[in-house]
């Protein structure tokens, strides 16, 4: 479901260390309703749900890849036919963070369950850059310039 949308890599070749940086859309496709027997036409919907993937690599013998994290930015509702979509209701959407909100209220419509501490890149009051998606890119750096750094259990 993933589609990749570009990607950029930044290589330090003296420290043998490198960082990708991926864009990507998830797109899923979602069916509400509907009822042959009486005609009833179901909504058919995509939710598509940009997202960066961050790949901290080195190189031993070969290139490897030693962390990769997500960010999340941004959803919405896509009408397949053009004209209709789903409502949700506003407590549904605010279960779950701008980032994937339409995503994850539609997964959840499915019976998923739904991590709602993914990382995004916007914090609670919207607009805001979060910090630990700004703190990501320091890692970035530090990672580039050979420092050691430990991603295994942060976002």
């Amino acid at each position: 479901m993933h589609r990749e949308c570009g990607t950029l890599v930044e290589l330090n070749p003296f420290k043998s260390r490198a960082v990708g940086k991926m864009k990507a859309t998830i797109t899923q496709r979602f069916r509400i309703g509907g009822n042959d027997s009486t005609g009833i036409e179901p909504i058919v919907f995509d939710v598509d749900c940009d997202c960066r993937f961050h790949f901290f690599c080195l190189r031993d013998s070969a290139w490897k890849v030693k962390y990769v994290k997500l960010v999340y930015e941004k959803d919405k509702l896509v009408p397949v036919d053009g004209k209709m979509t789903p409502s949700f209701a506003k407590e549904t959407l605010d279960r779950y963070p701008e980032g994937y909100k339409y995503l994850g209220a539609a997964q959840s419509m499915l019976g998923h369950d739904v991590d709602v501490c993914l990382p995004t890149i916007q914090s609670p009051d919207l607009g805001a850059a979060n910090p630990q998606w700004l703190e990501l890119y320091d890692k970035m750096g530090q990672w580039l310039d050979g420092n050691d750094i430990d991603l295994s259990t942060s976002s």
